[in-house]
């Protein structure tokens, strides 16, 4: 019996981490899509440049601002599926527990 609730301690604390690791996933995804849209100014300046030869082509900074924009919903989206896996790893072992109990 003591073999069994080491090994739920241990499969609860290894759910625990795996949710938080991908909450924390995620709230590394919010930082750097904050950072990247307060680079929004960026085009501007490129826009307003005066010296022709300096500016940088506005649809190559278009296709590198929608790569980072589809690089960070696919990062969002892993970083939820960890958290989603934490989530019903720990109820799995909830309801593993609760059928022990009632037997």
């Amino acid at each position: 019996m003591a073999g069994e609730r080491d090994s739920d301690f241990w499969a609860k604390l290894l759910a625990l981490l795996t949710f938080t690791l991908g909450i924390g996933l995620m709230l590394l995804v919010f930082v750097w899509a904050a950072k990247l849209f307060n680079e929004l100014g960026i085009g501007k300046e490129l826009a307003l440049q005066t010296n022709p030869s300096d500016r940088t082509p506005l649809a190559e900074w278009g296709i590198r601002w929608l790569i980072r924009i589809l690089l960070l919903f696919a990062l969002g989206y892993i970083a939820s599926l960890i958290a989603a896996r934490g989530a019903h790893f720990y109820l799995a072992t909830r309801s593993q527990q609760g059928r022990k109990e009632g037997e």
